[in-house]
């Protein structure tokens, strides 16, 4: 499955949304404009093609218009077709990716109270899919119901109601396509942060999750690029740095509340994950430096 890449913030806008039922022989006009156009077919097919590439977008599926492409339909609806559409606006995506290759559980950097601006992140929209109906209809009727009595007490929820919307369509993304492999990578990752404080056990590992630690760490590097000890480094020194920042702790407590009682070796490792030393990042994330 293609998946858009949309970067966040911002979050997707909502334009308007539309809910109709299109007799047999009526099919989609022939248009090309700047926003996104996002089709659910809740009964019958519809039939869309987008630049030189043509959908038949059955019962519980949809597919996303992107903007400034030419977008037609090439044959009528052969029976009644229920179709609930969104149009919403947003940059354009970084690019367009298999499912199966997104790095669903890459760590991202987190805010701090001294950050000004959001770090980027990414969500990941289907471009065409099967969903469980069940799953997104809840978001289509609200919409339908807040825009209907559009006001300023509605505005917000209703574009609250399209992120819910646009959560389930990532999760239909990550579990349409989710391997073995990528289950056990979020795994691998839960038990690393359930056991930060832990001195590092691959056998513990192994019987906790039930696989040899050889192929869950495969599993691991294959999405995140590190290896389980790798990766625990890397938990356990984003979380020093938030307790530098915001704890009055010295430099060897932290390294304990982390699960490293050796402060040489803490901050040897703070070191090389971040280039300065534990008491440095504090002055200069306090502003002492």
């Amino acid at each position: 499955m293609n998946c858009l890449e949309l970067t966040i913030p911002p979050l997707p806008q909502l334009v308007t949304i539309g809910h109709t039922f299109w007799p047999p022989g009526q099919k989609h006009e022939t248009r090309s404009f700047d926003v996104y156009d996002l089709l659910f077919v809740l009964k019958g097919t519809l039939y869309m093609m987008e630049d030189d590439v043509p959908y038949e977008i059955k019962e519980g599926s949809m597919l996303v218009l992107e903007p400034n492409r030419m977008h037609t339909g090439y044959r009528p609806c052969e029976e009644i077709t229920e179709i609930y559409w969104i149009h919403f606006v947003h940059p354009a995506p970084v690019r367009t990716i298999e499912s199966g290759k997104i790095p669903w559980s890459f760590p991202y950097v987190k805010g701090t109270n001294l950050d000004v601006e959001p770090n980027l992140q990414v969500m990941y929209l289907p471009k065409f899919a099967t969903l469980h109906v069940p799953d997104i209809l809840p978001f289509l009727e609200r919409m339908m119901e807040l825009h209907h009595s559009l006001s300023p007490a509605h505005s917000l929820p209703l574009q609250m109601q399209l992120a819910g919307l646009l959560v389930q369509l990532q999760a239909a993304a990550r579990l349409q396509n989710a391997s073995r492999a990528r289950q056990l990578c979020d795994h691998t990752i839960a038990y690393l942060q359930q056991h930060l404080t832990r001195p590092f056990d691959a056998k513990h590992m192994e019987q906790t999750l039930h696989y040899r630690f050889d192929y869950l760490a495969r599993c691991l590097k294959t999405y995140t690029g590190m290896s389980p000890l790798q990766y625990l480094h890397d938990l356990q020194i984003k979380t020093a740095k938030s307790l530098l920042e915001n704890m009055e702790l010295s430099v060897s407590e932290v390294g304990q509340q982390v699960g490293i009682d050796n402060p040489n070796y803490f901050i040897r490792l703070f070191r090389k994950q971040t280039g300065i030393t534990p008491g440095k990042y504090r002055n200069i994330r306090i502003g002492k430096a």
